[in-house]
C-alpha cells in the first residue's frame, strides 16, 4: 500500500494508468490479427473443418508468431511508458516511439522482443 501511497502522492491519480495509451489503441489490432491469422492458418493446414489436436496446435502457433508482429511494439511501448518514474523528463507515447526509433531503429527498437514473443507465448 506504500507505494500506492507515494505514486498518487508524487505523480497524482492519473500515474495509475500511464502506459494503457499503447494497449488501448493496439489491442483492437492485436486481437483481430489474431483471430483473423489463425482462421488462415487452419485452412492452410487443411481443407476440412475437423482439425487434429497436432494441427490445431500448428494453426495456433502460427497465428500466434503473426500476432506477435503487432503485440510485441505494443508492449514494448507499454513497458517504456510505465518504467518512467513521475520526472519532469516523462515522455508521453508518440515522444517514446520517436526516440525508439531514432536510437534504435526499427528491428532492435519497435521490434524488441519479438522472438521472444513469438516463441514463448
Amino acid at each position: 500500500m506504500d507505494i500506492l501511497a507515494q505514486t498518487l502522492r508524487k505523480e497524482g491519480f492519473f500515474a495509475l494508468y500511464k502506459g494503457m495509451a499503447s494497449p488501448l489503441l493496439g489491442i483492437a489490432g492485436v486481437n483481430s490479427l489474431l483471430f483473423a491469422s489463425y482462421g488462415i492458418s487452419r485452412r492452410l493446414i487443411s481443407p476440412f473443418p475437423q482439425l487434429s489436436l497436432k494441427e490445431t496446435a500448428l494453426a495456433g502457433a502460427m497465428a500466434g508468431a503473426a500476432n506477435a508482429i503487432l503485440a510485441s511494439p505494443v508492449e514494448m511501448f507499454k513497458v517504456r511508458m510505465q518504467g518512467q518514474y513521475g520526472a519532469a523528463t516523462d515522455q508521453r507515447l508518440r515522444e517514446v516511439v520517436r526516440n525508439m526509433w531514432k536510437q534504435w531503429g526499427f528491428r532492435q527498437g519497435i521490434m524488441r522482443g519479438y522472438w521472444v514473443g513469438a516463441v514463448l507465448p
